[in-house]
């Protein structure tokens, strides 16, 4: 029967699972019962089932039963990486920064506690899997707003787009004090949003090349209980559903920036040399935490990869192809309860 198959691809049998001990109760650890479990925990719904005969016919032929977690020595694997998540995190803001490979031993007695640098692996290799790298062709247009005072306005490619090293001096989502990045929007309202003024002035940036970006605005949906899914593909993208909100959440700007910035930076440093199988990335996309329609992006580009875009002696001999060109500005000044 489907049902029961599903039920077994989630749940362990308590008497295949679970220490019993008479004295205390019977089965140690959750434990539910088939109706349960497909009723409450699970949530099958049965709207026309008016009589509950069909649900009757349902748990008659799945038969009574204890079940408990699928294992019961180990987190569910969307738990797991989210629990590594939590690690990697309080160890970059607080423990160490740069190097720490070793921690989390492959000693250690937690199944659950891999080593960070194997975390790392492990996410890009499922970023990889999904297929979560996306091509965007040549002319790929992204909108990016600075704020303005009265009478002045921005028009260059120099004012509009990355800022020169030497005064990235600002803590970001994706990068640290010193590495510039090119933040955008797909769309004008949304880099409106993004601006977080009333007078903006917004660049219109166009490719001039093809880009690779990790795509974690667009997720494919998490499959339903009662798809044919597996258990690792549904946690899976459980986990980066709720990876893919964290790295959107806005962050209060007071002191603490700079700190809880940190892990998307080191992350993104990570992911931005990762080996994926169809090559590597010029970005990330997600999602806005404005609440406005959309999705951001960063791009690994600083001003000698913008056209038009002053660029400092000592780089010209190492300056590339420029790979960004402004290609028009918009000044407008937004309503005072437009502002975000």
């Amino acid at each position: 029967m489907f049902i029961a198959q599903r039920m077994g691809t989630f749940y362990g049998r308590a008497v295949e699972q679970l220490p019993y001990e008479s004295s205390e109760g019977g089965y140690q650890g959750w434990h539910t019962d088939t109706e349960d479990l497909l009723l409450g925990t699970i949530g099958l719904a049965l709207p026309r089932d008016d009589d509950s005969s069909l649900q009757e016919a349902i748990l008659g032929e799945i038969g009574d039963d204890a079940w408990c977690d699928y294992d019961w020595l180990v987190l569910e694997i969307d738990e797991s990486l989210h629990f590594n998540w939590q690690r990697f995190c309080d160890t970059v803001k607080h423990s160490r920064r740069f190097f720490f490979q070793q921690i989390g031993g492959e000693d250690r007695h937690d199944p659950d506690e891999r080593p960070l640098q194997r975390f790392l692996l492990d996410l890009g290799n499922l970023i990889d899997d999904l297929g979560l790298t996306r091509a965007r062709p040549k002319g790929y247009t992204l909108y990016r707003a600075r704020g303005r005072k009265p009478g002045v306005k921005f028009k260059t490619a120099a004012e509009l787009g990355p800022p020169p090293a030497k005064v990235a001096t600002q803590s970001n989502r994706m990068n640290p004090p010193g590495i510039p990045m090119f933040y955008a929007a797909e769309s004008q309202p949304l880099a409106c949003a993004e601006g977080r003024q009333s007078l903006l002035s917004i660049g219109r940036f166009a490719t001039e090349r093809p880009l690779r970006l990790l795509d974690l605005a667009t997720l494919p949906a998490i499959p339903g209980f009662f798809s044919r899914a597996t258990r690792r593909e549904l946690q899976d993208l459980k986990f980066l559903h709720a990876f893919a909100d964290l790295i959107a959440e806005p962050i209060v700007g007071d002191d603490r920036t700079h700190i809880d910035y940190i892990p998307t930076q080191v992350l993104t440093e990570f992911l931005r040399d990762f080996h994926f199988s169809e090559g590597p990335i010029d970005g990330v996309r997600y999602r806005s935490a404005t609440g406005t329609p959309g999705a951001n992006v960063v791009l690994f580009a600083g001003q000698a990869d913008v056209c038009d875009a002053p660029v400092p002696p000592s780089s010209k001999d190492k300056r590339s192809m420029p790979w960004l060109r402004l290609a028009s500005v918009r000044h407008v000044e937004l309503p005072s309860g437009k502002k975000t």
